[in-house]
């Protein structure tokens, strides 16, 4: 057990530097973060607005739970987000009189800025993918998929 404990003190600030990831994912996801933000700016739209719309999209959640383990987002973070979308006037939210579904869906006016985001989305991921490869990006996509799945069955 000293010897465990010898060994953790032996780590270097250039060892952390070189080897966390929890600094190098933070650094790439702010980097695409602000990548993709310059593309959807004109839509009034940053990525996560935008991911939000297209979760709701493609499976209207029961929850802001389900939702917020969808996209790996704080609950309070998202419930935060989602008003700010029901406030724009692109989301709403009406029981639908299964339990305590969300109801949540896009207004017309949502759908107009979530099909003007889509087409600033395809640019800003064709030139992602064209930066990183287009190759390198699928498997790193998948990879970054499972990793996320072991690292949430720990928490």
């Amino acid at each position: 057990m000293s010897e465990h404990l010898s060994d953790s003190h032996n780590t270097t600030p250039l060892d952390v530097a070189r080897t966390c990831a929890a600094l190098y994912s933070r650094v790439f996801s702010r980097l695409v973060t602000r990548h993709y933000n310059n593309s959807l700016s004109e839509t009034g739209l940053r990525i996560t607005q935008f991911s939000i719309l297209n979760a709701i999209k493609l499976s209207p959640p029961n929850s802001i739970n389900e939702l917020a383990d969808l996209l790996g987002m704080e609950r309070t973070s998202l419930q935060r987000t989602v008003e700010k979308l029901i406030a724009k006037g692109l989301l709403q939210s009406q029981p639908t009189g299964h339990k305590r579904s969300l109801g949540l869906s896009l207004t017309t006016k949502g759908e107009e800025i979530f099909q003007q985001a889509l087409l600033k989305w395809e640019e800003a991921h064709e030139e992602f993918t064209s930066l990183v490869g287009e190759d390198d990006w699928a498997e790193m996509a998948q990879k970054l998929w499972r990793y996320s799945s072991k690292l949430k069955s720990t928490l």
